[in-house]
């Protein structure tokens, strides 16, 4: 117990430094570890390695089996890490219907890695299967332009991070049905960059740079408890999948810092206090999936996807007792809370994806196609969130030597250009929450490509 009291610190330990970022699929691309991104996320019902966790904990009972059927070792190791290439060109129109210059992402590559073990006592039989993980979802960590027209929208999220790490359980109830759940911690820590406006509309304009005032905030979430469940039926040819992800309601608090407006006005002016919260949710997810084994050779995956990110209508940022004194004619600004308007779309995904063993029991060939729906509406889009239609196309490769397997797998996402000109995507504002200057006129380009390389070891 003492060494799994310690596998489990360091894996916290390690949760802390996962990045994380507003991105596809709602916030996240829709496929994650090196084995699954190799088949397109179609990884519900053959789910039979410690990836499970993330897709269909049932399947973790299934690392207690090698690729033949044959029952090995008491648990399996794997650790696997991936990087997300992304790039964001942005033209924004303002809210003056004047074209603005295009501005580019810059993506902050970090290793984004999953970490797992599992292990089967003898004396249950070695029909029950425990696992411990840390992991989070593939993201880029993107920066803007301070100075740049999306500047309203978002400056930089680097040094954003969010993890999960999960205790679950898997029982072979009978040979054929495999039942698992898992209980989860999201660690979140936001640290987002953002410029707002001090405009009162008395004596400026909202798009007036004197007016901006560049605002960080950081906050942090040590507790935001989930779960996930899964079930797997396993028939000689056949194998059927369903798993449910429970939703992730995080409350998060910190420090929020800003830079006064350069205007007159402000001369002399300071802010008092720093407390800050933020409130956001993160979906339910429901996954289903049929794969076919005509041979021990050959598996082919077909599933569906439901992530239920109208969940996330708004993000909250609510001041504590953060004030603006000694402004110019006004004395005393109050900072009220403020709402960004999300009012995001459930998310369906439908996906494609098989292995082939091209040497037996030594190497595989994968590949898959997915596609999924875009989350965030033409009026609520933003380069916080450059979602849209996306396509798929995903090619992996497993090395296994004895008990060991090396994986890789190269993924791009095709998303078309989207324009926008009915944004409701506002300019948020402390002083003057009810102006309404939309932010998010303009057209986005996005590019994506996905690598990761894992590493499994069953004992």
């Amino acid at each position: 117990m003492r060494n799994l009291a310690h596998f489990v610190v360091g894996l916290v330990a390690l949760a802390g430094l996962l990045p994380s970022s507003a991105r596809a699929g709602g916030m996240f691309l829709p496929a994650r570890g090196a084995r699954p991104l190799g088949r397109a996320g179609s990884f519900v019902a053959g789910a039979d390695d410690l990836e499970a966790l993330y897709y269909n904990p049932a399947g973790i009972a299934g690392s207690a089996y090698d690729p033949t059927g044959e029952k090995i070792g008491n648990g399996s190791f794997l650790l696997d890490a991936g990087l997300v290439f992304q790039s964001v060109d942005y033209a924004r129109v303002d809210s003056g219907g004047n074209p603005q210059p295009d501005v580019q992402s810059t993506n902050h590559l970090l290793p984004i890695p999953f970490l797992a073990a599992s292990w089967r006592p003898e004396s249950l039989g070695r029909r029950v299967t425990f696992a411990v993980g840390a992991f989070a979802p593939y993201t880029g960590v993107p920066s803007y332009p301070a100075d740049g027209a999306q500047r309203y929208s978002l400056v930089s999220l680097e040094g954003t991070a969010a993890a999960v790490v999960e205790l679950a359980v898997a029982v072979r109830v009978t040979p054929e049905l495999y039942l698992g759940g898992g209980l989860q911690n999201m660690f979140l820590s936001l640290n987002n960059t953002i410029t707002l406006s001090g405009c009162t509309q008395l004596n400026c304009m909202p798009e007036n740079p004197e007016f901006d005032a560049p605002t960080q905030t950081k906050v942090t979430s040590a507790f935001t408890p989930s779960a996930n469940f899964g079930a797997l039926y396993v028939l000689p040819y056949v194998r059927f999948g369903l798993s449910i992800q429970l939703p992730y309601f995080a409350h998060a608090t910190g420090t929020v810092a800003t830079r006064l407006p350069r205007d007159p006005q402000f001369d002399g002016a300071v802010v008092v206090g720093n407390a800050i919260a933020v409130d956001i949710d993160f979906p339910a997810v429901f996954r289903a999936g049929v794969e076919l084994r005509p041979r021990r050779d050959f598996r082919l995956e077909v599933g569906v996807d439901y992530e239920t990110w109208q969940i996330q209508d708004k993000i909250r940022f609510i001041p504590d007792g953060v004030y603006i004194d000694h402004v110019v004619g006004v004395g005393r600004y109050d900072l009220r809370p403020m709402e960004l308007d999300r009012s995001m779309n459930g998310v369906f995904a439908a996906h494609l994806g098989g292995e082939l063993d091209v040497l037996p029991h030594r190497l595989t060939l994968r590949a898959g196609y997915l596609f999924e729906s875009a989350a965030m509406p033409s009026q609520t889009l933003s380069v916080l969130t450059p979602d849209g239609d996306k396509h798929l196309l995903s090619l992996g490769v497993a090395l296994r030597l004895g008990r060991f397997r090396i994986d890789a797998a190269y993924g791009h996402f095709f998303q078309g250009d989207r324009s926008v000109s009915d944004s409701r995507s506002y300019q948020l504002n402390p002083i003057q929450p009810s102006i309404l200057v939309p932010v998010g006129n303009g057209t986005y380009q996005v590019a994506t490509d996905v690598l990761s390389i894992g590493f499994e070891a069953r004992y």
